[in-house]
């Protein structure tokens, strides 16, 4: 009878410590995983190839362009001017860069909101 439990002490230890198998369902996850980035890479890259071979194309468009218009002008003299017309005027030194929209209307925000405000309502009066 010892011998018998025995065996079965053991026969239960030994099942009670086979490791389980994987988690199928990390398995799959992780697979979907690896599959949603492959194809999105694979998007990016396409996407990515398409836009350089467009640009390449119009840039491709516009040096050919500009050789052939070089090549028109290219050994012409220049253009003669009228008979009695003044020299073109030049400027003696070249004129500072200034922004585009004053000090004052880029930091005052009451006074950008209400040019903002009339232009919506100039544009609103000019569609009727």
């Amino acid at each position: 009878m010892t011998r018998l439990f025995s065996c079965l002490l053991l026969l239960s230890t030994l099942t009670a410590c086979v490791p389980e198998g994987p988690d199928t369902a990390a398995v799959i996850e992780e697979r979907y995983r690896d599959r949603i980035a492959a194809l999105t890479a694979n998007l990016y890259a396409d996407c990515r190839r398409e836009a350089l071979a467009a640009a390449l194309l119009r840039a491709d468009s516009l040096l050919a362009a500009r050789a052939l218009r070089m090549q028109r002008v290219a050994g012409r003299p220049p253009r003669p001017t009228r008979p009695g017309e003044p020299p073109g005027k030049e400027l003696s030194r070249p004129l500072p860069l200034r922004p585009l929209f004053p000090f004052e209307i880029r930091f005052d925000t009451l006074l950008r909101d209400s040019l903002y405000q009339d232009s919506l309502r100039l544009d609103s009066l000019l569609r009727f």
